[in-house]
Formats: structure tokens, sequence, C-alpha cells
């Protein structure tokens, strides 16, 4: 009944020679008196409380729980599979970083919105001249001519508001020349009027339109300032 805890059989065996031997001294020993039968007696019990605290022992022992093993490292199989080979805008961004170790895309997205903002304040200015040196020529001339063609027609641009957010979504080299372009979403509270007559005639005063804006910049590779190059939009 002891086999299912070690170290219970010899707990037993040794419990069980020592009554042995207590009651052959209690019955084929001498004649006792009382209280030589009393000792024996005592003996007896301080023996079986001796076992009881050591079986209490040896089942607490066993009541611990056993410490499990982990094992070294998981199994292949149940690790996420390895990464796959860099995407185009990863290559991109990493060209650029050879020559320039801190560029980041989050920062230049910040960039590439208030661009499109000043770009906005431009059109409604009729004056391209702030931005000379953030456009490239091309860029430049182009926006001067949008300008030119307002004055000339009588037409104002008016941009009550302008909520737009930005994200670099290309990025790539060519030759020694970086290039990066960033998608500008958000939506935009504008409208033309006669300069004259103060008539709206595109536009809304009072219903924002949806902007998505593709605004591509470059630069010669390195420490070097970014000009915006080129702008495609649609609006409705």
């Amino acid at each position: 009944m002891w086999d299912w805890f070690p170290g219970g059989t010899w707990l037993v065996a040794v419990a069980g020679l020592l009554v042995g031997g207590l009651v052959v001294r209690l019955v084929a020993g001498p004649p006792y008196n009382a209280s030589s039968i009393a000792v024996g007696l005592g003996e007896l019990m301080l023996l079986g409380a001796v076992v009881v605290l050591a079986l209490r022992g040896v089942l607490r022992r066993r009541a611990k729980p056993r410490p499990v093993s982990v094992p070294a490292s998981v199994p292949r199989s149940r690790e996420e599979p390895p990464p796959g080979p860099p995407t185009d805008f990863q290559r991109g961004i990493q060209a650029i970083r050879r020559a320039d170790r801190g560029f980041e895309p989050a920062g230049f997205a910040s960039y590439a919105g208030m661009t499109f903002r000043d770009v906005e304040d431009a059109r409604a200015a009729r004056d391209a001249s702030p931005l000379r040196n953030r456009l490239t020529s091309e860029m430049y001339a182009e926006l001067r001519a949008f300008c030119e063609g307002l004055r000339a027609a009588g037409r104002s641009i008016r941009n009550d508001e302008v909520d737009v957010e930005a994200q670099v979504t290309e990025a790539w080299q060519d030759g020694d020349q970086d290039y990066l372009t960033a998608c500008v979403t958000g939506s935009i509270l504008s409208h033309t009027v006669d300069t004259a007559s103060g008539v709206v005639v595109s536009g809304s005063r009072t219903t924002a339109s949806a902007v998505e804006a593709f605004l591509t910049f470059t630069r010669p590779a390195g420490l070097n300032f970014w000009m915006l190059s080129i702008i495609q939009e649609r609006r409705p």
C-alpha cells in the first residue's frame, strides 16, 4: 500500500521492527510493573508520532510541483517565416541612406504635406515667387504660368481650409539623383471667383472636396535640399 510514493516502504519496515521490539520486551521480558508498562506504551506512542511526522514530510515533498523543463529553442516549424527580399521602396530608401544616414520617410512626409499647402497658398496669391528655391526650374515655370493665367482671366482662388496628410510611397535613385514621391490625401474647402464681381465660378464656399495628389521631389544624392519637380492631382 506504500508503493505509490518513494520512501514509504522503508519507513514502514523500520517502524515495524521498532514496534515488534517493544512488544517482545513487554511480552517476553521479565515481569513488568505498571510503571514499566506505562513507559513501554509511552515509547510506542512516541515512535508512532515520529513515523507520522516522517510520513507527512514525505507526502509534502511528493505534493510539490515538479519544475517544467522548457526547450532551449523553439522548433523551426513554429517560428515566423523569415522576411522576404526587400521591396523596391525599401531598396530606394537604403540607397538614399548610403549618403544621408539620417533620412527618415516619416519626417519627409511632413515636409511634403507642408509643400502642398504652400503651393495652394501660392495659387491663391497668384504668385509663385515665394517657392522659387523649393521648386525645380520646370515646376516653377509651370506654377508661375498657372498664376499668370489666373490674373489674365480675372479669377482668384479662395482656400478656406486645407486639411491634408502625406505619406512617402516611392523612393529610388537614378544615376546621382535621389527621388521621392509622396501621396497627399485629405480635403480642401476652396472655390474660384470672378475677381471683379465676386461670383463663384467653380468649387464651393461651404462644401469641401477630396484631395489626392502625388508630389515627386528630387535632389542630387547626398545631403542636399529636396526640390518639388512634379504635381499630379485628382480633384472632382
